[in-house]
Parts: C-alpha cells; structure tokens; sequence
C-alpha cells in the first residue's frame, strides 16, 4: 500500500474525530469564501454606478459623496436644490428659450436634470426626461433597452419608467398607474403617473429606480420652487428636447423650477481629452457659489478605500481566525490519536518503513483533511452566497449567485489550507518520526 492509500486508511479508522475536524475546517473555509464573495458584491455594487454614461455631478453646495451616493446609488437624501437658470447654463442655443448658448455648453456634451423627493413604496422616484434613457448609457456602457414599452415622452406629463427590480417586486407592467408619495412612503400621496416603459436589467442602482416626467413632477403639490412676496410667477417658456411646445397641462415657469442634480457627460474639445476638460469644467463650478462638481469615479474610490476594504479586512481577519481555531482540530485530533498512532508506526517501522515514510504519511494525511474539509467549504459558502443572492439583488441591484467570485483571494485558499495543515500536524508527525520501535513492539511488562 502506498503512502496515499496508508494516510486514507488512518482517516477511516477514526471516521467520527475525521468528520469532525473536517466539518470544522469546511465550515471556517465557507465563511472565509462567504466574506471575500460578499466583499467583492459590494464592490461591484459600488462600482457599477462608475459607468452609467456621465463622468460628473452637479448639485448644491456640500458633501460630494453625499451627492453622489444620493444621485448614482438613490440612497442618503438630497442636499438642497439648485436654481433651473443654473441648470440651463449647461445647454445649447437650441435647447434653451433665449437661443444664447449656456456659459459651460462648450464644455458640455449631455446635461440630464433630475428631481428627487419622492418614493414610491420604498423606491426611490427621480423626475427627469427623455434624455436619461435616451442619450445617457447603462452600466456596461451599452444603451437602455427596455424588456416592455418605450421611453418616457417629453409631451407625456404623466410618464414613468421603471426598473427592473421595482416591476419584479412589485409586479407593475406597462400601462399600470402608479401614485408616489411626498418626502416618505408615508407621505402626501401624489397624481398617479402611468407606466410607458420597464427597462431590461442592468445590474446597477438603475433597476431600484421609478422615473417619471420631471414636468409631471413638477406640478405635484409642494414641488414648486415659492415665489418670493408680491412676485407674480411667469408664463412658462420651456423648451421641449424635441424642439416642439409640450402639450397637455401648462408647465411649472421656469422660475418656480429646481434641481437636485444634473448629470454631465463632459464634451471633448479640440485637441484636449475629456478628463481634461472634465478637470477644467469641475474648477470652474466649484469656484462660483451656485453648485459643486464631483466626480463619481473619485468619490466612489474613496468611499472603497475609507469604508469598505477596511470593514472587508477586518471581517476578513476574523474569519480567518475561525479557520485557524479549526486548523487547531488537525492537531488535536492527531495528538489525540497518538497513542493508536505509536503502535501503527511501530509495525510499519517493523515492516521496513522510513523514517521519512512515516512523517510523510501523518503530514499527508493532515492534507488530505484540509482539503477534503477546504473543498466542501467552498461549495458551502458559494451555496451560502446564492441562497441570500435574490435579497441581494433586490437590495444592492448587483448579480449575485453560486458562480460569484473573488478569484484572486479564493485562488490563494488551496496553498494556505495545505500549509496551515502541514504546520498542525508538524508536532505529531515529529512524535511518530522519533518513535520508539522496540518499546511499543515488546508489549506488556
């Protein structure tokens, strides 16, 4: 029999202390596997919202990863509202009433608006317009595409498009109507708005969205920006994106309106990249009182560096420490097995059997348990991350299944597991190495 066979032949021997040890060292393993997966979600999570086709933010003066976590990921609550004169700044000649181009429209290729405040049975409402779907990207750079219906129309007051997540939860289809709340999900409840479009799945914070026609959302009550005493309000001169006068109700004036963020996909001027003009842009508005700038990318790697790789590491350190309390099995199973073990070497010594052979077959058999137990924890914390996969998706808005990974940290687990065994079973296969023959072959007296 060869070393292999003579170490699987220990393990049965012992067949309750085995499966214990091994479980113990599988269940460590499946919570290690578990963290590293479910750090690498949330990373993925956070870094989804990266590519959503706009490089910059603009808001109201204050913090730039509120602003961010607020507008990308609909999470946190808005800052405050910036003027719609402000917003306009960033517009075409063709686009604005005046016919003047805006003070930043040169170094601006797409100025999506959007409205916030409002939920809609827990999801968040953002009012915007056509172009969000229609000009800006998804996640994997890709244009919308939607599973039933169509884009919101400028001239549909009304509108709503919703994603993926919020029909899978809450069973909307095209056509149904809808009714947000002010402030809160028990909040005033609004005009209902009607379903136009559901948009295929993109994996990114987009599925947890309800959007509707900002025109729409702006004459629901409490949405309009108050007048100042004795200001009578203008006669709106809103310019639709299709050039056209929008039909249907009369639009807020452009005096009454605000914004909580306009999403900007930064033009390429002449000769100069777009990061460049990015960096020339986001000076420039910081530098004025009305707004901030903040770079998505920029914020969400602080967010990954300041918060979520520490909290990472440390659950990391602490499962890491279960694995260790389980490699601990290995040593005090085979130290418990020791006198068995003595007698076992002493025949096989008897028989012709190295020195060598005999620490080579306890090490192998301290392997054969790490990676026996190494490899049913991983399974187990796959299976741990795809049972709580749908709640994940449904929460963070990002894939996560049997087949997610961290390839990287997983890969290393083999090797470590191998010399965490070898290191437990060190001290009894040294004990067996100096076994004394002739004592335990004598027997009695």
């Amino acid at each position: 029999m060869n070393l292999l066979g003579i170490a699987w032949r220990n393990i049965r021997q012992r067949p309750l202390t085995s499966a214990l040890t091994a479980v113990s060292l599988a269940l460590g393993v499946a919570l290690v596997v578990a963290t590293l997966v479910t750090g690498r979600i949330v990373q993925q999570a956070f870094e989804s919202g990266a590519g959503l086709g706009y490089n910059m933010i603009v808001g109201a003066k204050g913090s730039p990863l509120q602003l961010v976590l607020n507008t990308v990921y609909l999470i946190s609550k808005p800052i405050e509202n910036v003027g719609w004169d402000f917003y306009e700044e960033f517009l075409p000649a063709a686009r604005r009433a005046d016919g003047v181009d805006g003070k930043y429209a040169a170094s601006t290729g797409v100025a999506v608006p959007t409205c916030m405040g409002d939920y809609y049975r827990s999801f968040r409402v953002v009012g915007t317009n056509s172009d969000f779907f229609g000009r800006l990207t998804r996640g994997d750079g890709e244009p919308f595409r939607f599973a039933a219906g169509e884009n919101l129309r400028d001239d549909d007051f009304f509108a709503g498009v919703i994603g993926a997540s919020v029909a899978d939860t809450l069973g909307l289809k095209v056509g149904d109507p809808f009714a947000p709340t002010h402030g809160a999900d028990d909040g005033k409840v609004h005009d209902p708005f009607h379903v136009v479009g559901i948009l295929e799945r993109t994996w990114t914070p987009i599925d947890r969205g309800v959007f509707v026609n900002m025109e729409g959302f702006y004459l629901q009550d409490g949405h309009a920006k108050p007048l100042p005493d004795g200001v009578e309000p203008e006669v709106a001169t809103t310019v639709a994106a299709d050039g056209q006068a929008p039909q249907g109700p009369a639009p807020l004036p452009a005096s009454q309106r605000e914004v909580t963020a306009i999403l900007l996909e930064t033009a390429s001027l002449p000769g100069l990249p777009p990061e460049l003009t990015a960096m020339g842009l986001r000076t420039a508005i910081n530098e004025g009182r009305d707004a901030q700038a903040a770079l998505p990318v920029a914020e969400i790697r602080q967010l990954l560096d300041l918060f979520v790789r520490p909290l990472e590491l440390v659950l990391l350190m602490v499962t890491a420490l279960v694995v260790l309390v389980s490699a601990l099995g290995i040593l005090i199973s085979m130290v418990g097995s020791s006198l068995e073990r003595s007698r076992d070497v002493a025949i096989m010594r008897a028989l012709g059997a190295r020195r060598g052979h005999v620490l080579a077959t306890v090490l192998i058999e301290a392997v054969l348990l790490a990676v026996g137990g190494g490899l049913v924890g991983w399974v187990l914390g796959h299976a741990i991350v795809a049972a709580i996969g749908p709640w994940i998706a449904a929460s963070a808005g990002v894939r996560a299944g049997f087949f997610s990974s961290a390839p990287e940290a997983e890969v290393l687990l083999v090797p470590f597991l191998v010399l965490l065994a070898i290191l437990a079973a060190l001290l009894p296969a040294l004990a067996a190495y100096r076994t004394d023959v002739s004592r335990w072959l004598q027997g009695p007296g």
